[in-house]
């Protein structure tokens, strides 16, 4: 009965046969036979063609109210098919740490824009567990961060493994005797530190330090616990923190020492103000790419996978 919705709703749009059989090159006769064999399939006319004014019945507003929503699908089917095919048009929506956000993502969305570049791409920066939110409430399309534990509601892309590392201030005490064990910031950045081969230090060995940490809830926090807790130590903690770059930021300028990821220095370049070691029990943790499951992946969302895997690796 929606076979000949076009026709229709022409007659409802143009408030006349002839004008809705011109509009649709064809004659009123054969609109008017169509239309009336939509109605027999119904069982009640849509229209009330006693009025001067074609008006619709209230089965006809029904029809129209459906043959709308029906169209609207249609129309988006013809963009899904167009986007996969061409990729001309489209947005995506990122989410990200401050972390992510300052030294992750602008490489990745730089790759991205330059190989797609009518794609919009838009970024929202917030906390993890805000992060997390808008994605389920589909106001961003992609996060990426690391996670504690996984949603069953979100499909997760493992995007590179980070090596948990303990920045300690260049002039601080506890790098004496140690330094044959520790990395500097631009030995990452220039691709010349063996994290994998570096000796890992018990973190008692700082127990004279004052740390800077992640308040709970954020996964180096629970890293740094474990690390914490492998040597029955209580820390002396100065600051806890909402955001990695912050507590590093306070660490570099010497107010203390931090938990911190290897990818931080892979992209950006610091100074040596600081000795980056690897902590016993600190352990790795992965980055990851995630997008809310049931909901339609356009070929953009798909690109940007993509796209993040390889200028990542």
């Amino acid at each position: 009965m929606f076979s000949k919705k076009e026709y229709v709703y022409a007659v409802y749009t143009e408030k006349s046969f002839t004008k809705a059989a011109n509009k649709l090159y064809i004659s009123q006769p054969c609109l008017s036979a169509a239309i009336k064999k939509v109605e027999e399939e119904i069982g009640m006319p849509l229209f009330e063609r006693r009025y001067s004014d074609l008006r619709l019945t209230e089965a006809g507003k029904n029809y129209i109210e459906t043959a709308e929503r029906i169209m609207a699908l249609e129309a988006e089917f013809e963009n899904r098919v167009h986007n996969i095919a061409n990729l001309e048009y489209g947005s995506i929506v990122l989410g990200g740490s401050n972390y992510v956000c300052s030294h992750i993502l602008p490489k990745i969305v730089g790759a991205f824009t330059k190989r797609y570049p009518k794609i919009e791409t838009d970024i929202v920066e917030t906390s993890s567990v805000e992060l997390e939110k808008k994605l389920l409430d589909e106001s961003v399309d992609v996060i990426i961060d690391s996670f504690d534990s996984e949603n069953d509601r979100f499909e997760y892309l493992p995007l590179v493994r980070e090596t948990i590392l303990l920045a300690v201030p260049m002039g601080n005490s506890s790098n004496k005797g140690l330094e044959k064990y520790s990395v500097l910031p631009s030995d990452i950045y220039e691709g010349k530190a063996d994290l994998d081969g570096l000796c890992e230090i018990p973190v008692d060995r700082f127990k004279e330090e004052k740390f800077i940490l992640l308040k709970n809830g954020n996964s180096m926090y629970r890293h740094a616990r474990s690390a914490f807790e492998s040597c029955d130590f209580t820390p002396d903690v100065i600051f806890r923190l909402d955001q990695l770059l912050t507590s590093f930021s306070l660490a570099d300028a010497g107010n203390g020492v931090c938990f911190v990821t290897d990818t931080l220095f892979r992209y950006h370049r610091f100074n040596d103000n600081v000795r980056l070691y690897r902590i016993k029990n600190s352990g790795e943790r992965m980055l990851y790419t995630a997008k809310k499951k049931n909901k339609y992946i356009s070929s953009a969302i798909k690109a940007f996978d993509g796209v993040a895997s390889e200028t990542i690796k």
